[in-house]
């Protein structure tokens, strides 16, 4: 139940077993090009995405370095351990980050960004979409984003960790750069950084005064470009600008065939189902999500522990006793939360249930007074609640 990387379908595992392909043959480049294809479904985009060797912090980094020049200003919306992480990345390139911070687990005041933005002549503004280390899901991405085009800057959206599990309407929110990775709600293998791109973004990386400071990591160069003949009812190519591992590309064309034959609404559905019942259950324990209902995640909630337990004793118990292995609070909250994903394959009843039960009987062992079925005959009634209206919660294909 780890907030990433997570568990992988046993499908998507079998896809592995095969035979390697030559990167540059026709049969893989199909594989790659269907992939990509897919991907831009789950994105909920006609741009064209790219898929960067490496993690999601290669997809950030990728996608900064191709629209950042030295002495660039940038903005960085920030609410948990994770935004810090494009300051870093712009910091490196030579940018100049200005940043705007909100306490974790809190709304974001829109008013107060707008503001922010329109004083700062800013080139890029960045802000995380779900922040896993609060478990909170920022909504307002849009709106955010319509403030940077406004003021003349492009808009970026880190949905490492929403991907698949959550709605991420890129064209619709104008998203002009939107990064993502495999191994979160995506539920593949890690190896890849995704970054789908607008025509705007590429226009400015078209249009720079200095070339990109990076060979491998500028997009510019993994544009799709016109074919010499039409391949598949393709008119254009995209090229392996890196070789990676095949069988990475394998597996990742199965997890996006699971996804698409779910549906990429009903996964939603699925996470967000999943999620209330964790959360309630945790609640009839009498914890507390750290992150404020209205914004709670679909894939990851950070949870407080009780005073006096140290969460690297809770999840020494938690693994040791009931095979459960998760990880700690970051930041703030290092020595006194834990966090649990549930995304991907484990956004199911039966991983939520277990993990409830198994967090009930650790607190239990700590003295800490518990309700002997209370987790999970709260997130029972939750599931129950849903099945009325939405059948098949618990199903991964």
């Amino acid at each position: 139940m780890c907030p990433g990387p997570n568990d992988i379908a046993d499908r998507v595992l079998r896809a592995m077993i095969r035979p390697a392909t030559a990167p540059g043959s026709p049969e893989f480049q199909e594989v790659f090009e269907q992939v990509h294809e897919r991907l831009a479904q789950v994105f909920q985009t006609s741009n064209q995405v790219i898929t960067v060797p490496g993690s999601g912090r290669t997809g950030l980094e990728s996608a900064i370095l191709s629209v950042l020049e030295p002495g660039d200003p940038t903005l960085t919306i920030t609410a948990g351990y994770f935004g810090s992480m494009a300051i870093r990345i712009i910091t490196n390139a030579g940018g100049k980050a200005d940043e705007i911070s909100f306490p974790w687990g809190e709304p974001l005041d829109l008013e107060r960004i707008e503001e922010k933005i329109a004083q700062g002549g800013y080139k890029l503004v960045t802000m995380v979409h779900n922040e896993t280390s609060s478990g909170a899901l920022y909504q307002e991405a849009g709106a955010v984003a319509r403030m940077a085009h406004q003021h003349g800057a492009l808009f970026l959206l880190d949905a490492i960790s929403s991907l698949g599990g959550a709605p991420l309407p890129t064209d619709e929110w104008e998203v002009d750069l939107c990064v993502s990775c495999s191994h979160k709600a995506m539920a593949s293998p890690i190896g890849h950084g995704y970054v789908a791109v607008s025509d705007r973004a590429w226009s400015v990386m078209e249009q720079r005064k200095e070339p990109c400071r990076s060979t491998f990591f500028n997009l510019l160069n993994w544009k799709a470009q016109p074919s010499e003949e039409a391949v598949g009812g393709r008119t254009h190519r995209r090229p392996q600008v890196v070789f990676s591992s095949v069988h990475v590309y394998y597996a990742l064309h199965e997890a996006l065939q699971m996804i698409l034959e779910e549906g990429v609404e009903q996964r939603w559905n699925r996470h967000r189902i999943n999620a209330q019942a964790f959360r309630e259950g945790i609640q009839a324990l009498g914890l507390k999500p750290l992150a404020k209902p209205e914004i709670a995640s679909p894939t990851v909630t950070c949870i407080p522990l009780p005073e006096g337990i140290r969460p690297a004793d809770f999840l020494q118990k938690l693994r040791a006793e009931h095979g459960i292995y998760t990880t700690r609070g970051l930041g703030p909250y290092r020595e006194n939360a834990i966090r649990i994903g549930h995304m991907g394959v484990t956004a199911i009843p039966r991983c939520i249930l277990h993990t409830l039960y198994a967090m009930e009987s650790v607190l239990a062992s700590f003295g800490y007074p518990v309700s002997p079925g209370a987790a999970v005959s709260r997130a029972g009634q939750v599931y129950a609640e849903a099945q009325q209206h939405q059948p098949e919660i618990g199903a991964v294909p």
